[in-house]
């Protein structure tokens, strides 16, 4: 099968498509920028592949052509037969036939991989206050898709390292209000749950919730709406 002029054009574009469809909807995923556009990269890879799968529907089965390292029969195979003659149009239109999808996928993958990468643990926002005895830090880390959450670092006075705790940040603002002792009082700002005071399990994550009774400090978060 050899695609004319027209058909080869819109090959063409129907790959493009795919791919950068494909390559977007990754960022969009990765860094969590805009739901919008994650959606509409999606349609066009979607589309691309959709389109590309019309046009290569007429590709004859040719068979993938797989090397064999035999001893004494080592090549390249197409049907469980040796394959001598060169490689030709309908041998490459079949395997992007068959491989697109999975071309997609990977593109999909390596780019969602690759830009939440960069945008995990990156510090976006810190806010540090003093109080008797030491001084306190929150430090906002966004994730993109994977939304936000907060480190509070308290250290004593000669700048050591006391405690820290993992708390969420995605859903509210949130801010240091005081230190007073023991007992550290934080602000979240429309929190999306009704209650004015909110307990351990609702704002922090991970070993600082599973370990909250062996914290060294009080913590008290309250909701203003």
């Amino acid at each position: 099968m050899k695609l004319t002029g027209s058909k080869s054009f819109l090959l063409s574009i129907a790959l493009i498509m795919s791919f950068v469809g494909a390559l977007g909807a990754g960022v969009m995923l990765g860094t969590g920028l805009n739901w919008w556009l994650f959606a509409f990269f999606a349609a066009m890879a979607v589309l691309g592949s959709v389109c590309a799968s019309k046009i290569l529907k007429l590709v004859p089965d040719v068979g993938i052509i797989i090397k064999y390292n035999f001893p004494k029969d080592a090549g390249y195979y197409q049907k469980g037969k040796r394959k001598t003659a060169p490689v030709n149009d309908n041998d490459i239109l079949y395997h992007l036939k068959m491989f697109l999808p999975f071309i997609q996928i990977g593109m999909f993958v390596f780019a969602a991989a690759l830009f939440s990468g960069d945008s995990h643990d990156v510090p976006q926002r810190v806010e540090s206050i003093s109080f008797d005895g030491g001084q306190a830090e929150l430090v906002i880390f966004d994730q993109g898709a994977f939304g936000s959450y907060a480190d509070l670092r308290i250290y004593n006075s000669k700048a050591e390292h006391i405690e820290s705790i993992h708390i969420r940040a995605e859903d509210a603002a949130l801010t240091i209000d005081s230190i007073k002792g023991k007992d550290v009082y934080i602000s979240y700002c429309n929190f999306p749950w009704n209650d004015t005071i909110l307990a351990y399990d609702r704002v922090m994550l991970g070993e600082s919730l599973i370990d909250h009774d062996n914290l060294k400090f009080n913590y008290h978060f309250r909701n203003i709406k």
